[in-house]
């Protein structure tokens, strides 16, 4: 009888999970198996060594170049003024990764945006015209964030907190959310992000608060969303929305908010078609916006369709909306006589569809023609000409931007190893490691 107990308590031990091994059920999947003298990389970049967790330095630099010239004068700059606006960023980015033997990956890392606009001083030169260059005032704004990676069962699950690039999203927001201007002088995001991807679907929402309570300072925050769903290899449904808040601060009282929601379908046509692109998205627009000083409520409604045909790399988009204004605040002053514009709305001002205050429905179209070779994940290059059409013509846009990013080179492998071993001879014994610290 003893025996008997013996050997069962030795089989219970022996299915137990090692120590410094992490629940199975959490990542998914069972390990893969790794010799005890071996350091094992897998497919998603996770570094097992031993069956064990671990750190490694990990690091990453972007490098970004933006030129947008507006020539607005066919409506007298009713939507905003000509002019030219170009620049530069380089982001290095330092820290620390920690892989674990369930394949949980979690990501630390800091540092900073370099930043210069052509053509104008550094921020905090002083009179504009100062000849004087300010170098350090070309170091903007500090970046720290951590990235927390995992797998459950069929969901690839990740969570970003912090001070993080507008890169981390994976949305495909139309400059109905975001004007191209915004996505360049505005890429960091203060808050959360939380993403999921499954084999046919992806979701994703985060915050943004961009303003503290302060005496001058306006409390704002916005929290957006985005999901796309495939439904048929050719069929999917997503959406995209927003909800801006924008509170006032001790010298100024009011609360503005700006919300809306853009369902749609897509219907792709680009596998059947044999062209790199060939695609028509098509949803209704819903907005409710209020002004809570006048207690005074709007609702925005319109219907948005985005076509897109692309093949040898040269294609066209057309971004057509009819509705009432998805900024009908744009013009309104608030307590201290300063328009909302842009403090409110993260959109360009050709979404007011029209200028006059009655703000009946009307069309607003968006037509580009543009070049994107296909140089490699790491290197894009966009050049682009944009027409904009607001019961006529209104004006137009030459934008080119490239981006150079060293982590998506690396693919994860970026690991240093100051102190690299050498091979060892085949046959050879390996020394052993003498007991203690």
């Amino acid at each position: 009888m003893i025996r008997k107990l013996v050997i069962f308590f030795a089989a219970a031990l022996a299915a137990l999970p090692l120590k410094g091994q992490d629940s199975l059920a959490v990542a998914g999947k069972i390990p893969e198996q790794v010799r005890n003298d071996e350091t094992h990389v897998r497919n998603d970049g996770t570094v097992v060594r031993n069956g064990r967790t671990v750190v490694r330095f990990d690091y990453n630099v972007r490098f970004d170049w933006f030129f947008v010239n507006n020539e607005y004068s066919a409506s007298q700059n009713a939507y905003g003024p000509s002019r030219t606006m170009t620049g530069l960023r380089l982001t290095p980015l330092a820290g620390l990764r920690i892989d674990q033997p369930n394949g949980m990956k979690h990501r630390l890392l800091a540092g900073i945006d370099i930043e210069k606009d052509f053509g104008a001083n550094p921020f905090g030169s002083g009179v504009e015209g100062d000849p004087k260059q300010l170098t350090w005032n070309l170091f903007r704004e500090i970046k720290i964030y951590y990235t927390f990676e995992a797998q459950f069962k069929k969901t690839d699950f990740s969570f970003v907190a912090g001070i993080y690039p507008r890169s981390e999203t994976r949305g495909k927001y139309t400059t109905a959310v975001l004007s191209d201007p915004v996505r360049f002088y505005d890429n960091n995001l203060e808050g959360l992000l939380l993403r999921f991807r499954r084999p046919k679907s992806y979701y994703e929402v985060g915050l943004d608060w961009n303003g503290k309570y302060g005496d001058v300072r306006h409390e704002r925050f916005n929290i957006f969303s985005y999901g796309d769903v495939y439904i048929l290899p050719w069929l999917h449904f997503g959406w995209q929305g927003m909800f801006q808040h924008y509170a006032g601060s001790k010298q100024q009282k009011g609360v503005v908010d700006d919300h809306f929601l853009n369902p749609y379908f897509t219907f792709d046509f680009a596998p059947m078609s044999g062209l790199q692109a060939l695609n028509l998205s098509v949803g209704p627009f819903v907005g409710y916006e209020r002004d809570r000083r006048w207690k005074e409520v709007k609702v925005p409604w319109g219907v948005d369709a985005v076509t897109e045909i692309r093949h040898w790399n040269v294609g066209i988009r057309n971004e057509f909306y009819y509705g009432t204004s998805i900024m009908p605040f744009y013009a309104v002053e608030d307590s201290n006589g300063v328009p909302y514009a842009g403090n409110l709305y993260m959109r360009g001002a050709y979404w007011q569809v029209r200028t006059d205050p009655e703000q009946l429905p009307a069309c607003y179209d968006r037509l580009e023609a543009y070049w994107q070779p296909r140089i490699s994940d790491w290197l894009r290059i966009r050049i682009a000409a944009v027409a904009h059409f607001n019961q006529g013509f209104s004006g137009w846009q030459q934008i080119a931007t490239l981006l150079f990013d060293l982590n998506t080179l690396m693919k994860h492998r970026n690991e240093v190893q100051m102190f690299p071993r050498r091979p060892r001879p085949r046959g050879a014994r390996r020394m052993q490691r003498p007991e203690g610290r």
